[in-house]
């Protein structure tokens, strides 16, 4: 099963002569491997779960959107 994928990997990984980045892409990989996706999220009270899911509906509404230089004016406003 995708012996293609891992062979091209294989290789790839075989060409790294960077020993720095080695280290992190196996490091990267033992990570990917032992936390399972979703898992921060199911770590996740339900409430704080709830009000990210609050933030998404809301921002899906473009009145609820502001330019970039808007909200940069707004917090400059807010230091003084």
């Amino acid at each position: 099963m995708y012996t293609a994928l891992k062979s091209s990997l294989y290789q790839l990984i075989e060409e790294i002569e960077d020993e720095k980045f080695l280290k992190a892409l196996r490091d990267f990989l033992q990570f990917k491997k032992v936390n399972s996706p979703g898992k921060l999220w199911n770590e996740l009270p339900k409430e704080n779960q709830k009000a990210i899911f609050s933030a998404l509906e809301e921002a899906e509404n473009p009145a609820n959107l502001m330019f970039r230089k808007a909200f940069l004016k707004s917090k400059n406003t807010e230091k003084e």
